[in-house]
């Protein structure tokens, strides 16, 4: 009898430990199958918008065969999103065997979360050390540079590294870590992935988003003003009518002046009323350009001894003018280029900021310019669009549109060419970041 009541005590426990092996392989196999199956345990270092991480995940959890690129899952744990608690953004780290893979950026407009992964380093690396168990440390640094136009957050992490691992007690050192998100630097134009160098892959179709469950109220990230359509406004008698302004005065400047730069300015007040200011000839230098309020643009010409293409100082300027422009003007931003070309025919040009790709912010955070000021990244940026500029020149045929484009592969920066009657703007790309890569014009009528 006792021999009995053990065996069954035996079998007993043998089943119940069988259960309990069953139901962790089923808790396994469920969470594999559903990547929001789990709750949600924020390991951030700062406050979150949980509601919008929560409804977010119910949506990934629904139509997660369609969103879902390449390798990995979302950390949902760690997501961030940003000092935005209006359930309009987050970003999250990918991660497969513990690596981080990707970035998954979801931007909500209007009542659709568009999911769009991104493969930025600095980014990765960020996410990547946030999910170590290393000690570390968090602070926050908001930058309004345009009393509340462009706000752009930087969350910073400094990771403590022991001189000697088998002592983490001891001495060592800090190392930082930081990501930046901007509120104008949505990459819903993109709904798929966006590789390194920024080329779009997947997405398209008829509004790719997915209904978001939580309401949320207005918009919180308006459409983009179109390119094309702020070249169109430029041209229009009734509007920026640039044609005269730059026929009649611009195109008789490159032909009796070889050095200098002549340039007019352009404002819009609130109304959508266009004016023009004639700029003040600059004998030997570059044209300052005239930047806050309700300047938006300005047209330039370059001296037939210089290279008829923008430089880097010229991206620099547009930048200024988006983000010192008064609220109302906020996306109008553009910059024009007149000049003469080898073949001795006028070229117009025009570089505006597009809703996809790296923005400048990124530029200045990469690590190759920490510490460094902003004058000293753009004559280092103008020193290698220049070397670039001069062994093109070298060619038989040296084609500037496609170095300018290779420079600037991957960026949101935009490069236009308007047709020879100043009637219409084209947007030129190229289809890869190679040296004599073709340039393809893209008609904007």
């Amino acid at each position: 009898m006792l021999m009995m009541r053990k065996l069954i005590s035996w079998l007993s426990f043998m089943m119940a430990f069988c259960l309990v092996l069953l139901s962790c392989v089923h808790d396994e196999i469920y969470t594999a199958s559903d990547p929001a199956s789990k709750e949600y345990h924020s390991k951030s270092l700062w406050k979150e918008d949980e509601k919008y991480i929560k409804n977010v995940m119910k949506v990934y959890s629904e139509h997660h065969e369609e969103i879902k690129k390449g390798a990995g899952e979302p950390m949902w744990d760690y997501a961030m999103t940003m000092d935005r608690f209006d359930e309009s953004f987050l970003m999250v780290p990918v991660a497969e065997h513990g690596k981080v893979v990707a970035v998954l950026n979801v931007p909500r407009k209007g009542q659709r979360v568009y999911f769009t992964y991104t493969q930025v380093q600095n980014d990765m690396a960020f996410f990547q050390n946030l999910m170590s168990s290393r000690l570390k440390r968090a602070e926050t640094t908001l930058m309004d540079n345009t009393a509340g136009k462009l706000v752009c957050t930087t969350k910073t992490i400094s990771m403590f590294y022991p001189d000697n691992e088998s002592d983490p007690d001891g001495p060592g050192h800090w190392e930082s870590h930081h990501v930046t998100e901007c509120k104008s630097q949505q990459l819903e134009s993109c709904v798929g992935e966006v590789l390194p160098d920024g080329t779009c892959l997947g997405g398209g179709g008829n509004d790719p988003g997915y209904p978001y469950p939580g309401g949320g109220g207005e918009d919180p990230q308006p459409e983009p003003y179109d390119p094309c359509e702020k070249g169109k406004d430029l041209l229009k008698p009734s509007k920026g009518n640039i044609k005269t302004l730059i026929t009649n005065g611009m195109y008789s400047y490159i032909n009796n002046s070889s050095t200098g730069e002549a340039g007019i300015y352009l404002k819009k007040d609130n109304l959508g009323n266009i004016t023009s200011e004639v700029a003040p000839y600059t004998a030997g230098a570059a044209l300052p350009i005239k930047t806050g309020g309700k300047y938006f643009s300005a047209i330039h010409t370059h001296p037939t001894d210089a290279y008829p293409m923008f430089s880097w100082t010229d991206i620099y300027a547009l930048y200024k003018l988006e983000i010192q422009s008064a609220q109302y003007n906020e996306g109008y931003s553009s910059l024009l280029l007149v000049c003469q070309d080898d073949n001795g025919m006028k070229q117009t040009y025009v570089i505006m900021f597009e809703n996809i790709g790296l923005y400048m912010e990124d530029i200045f955070n990469n690590p190759d310019n920490i510490g460094c000021t902003h004058e000293e990244i753009k004559k280092r940026m103008d020193d290698q669009l220049k070397l670039a500029y001069d062994e093109e020149s070298l060619k038989d045929n040296p084609n500037y549109e496609s170095v300018f484009l290779q420079m600037n592969f991957g960026t949101n920066v935009g490069l236009y060419k308007a047709n020879n009657d100043l009637t219409g703007f084209s947007k030129l790309q190229i289809a890869s970041n190679t040296p004599n890569a073709q340039v393809h014009p893209i008609n904007c009528n």
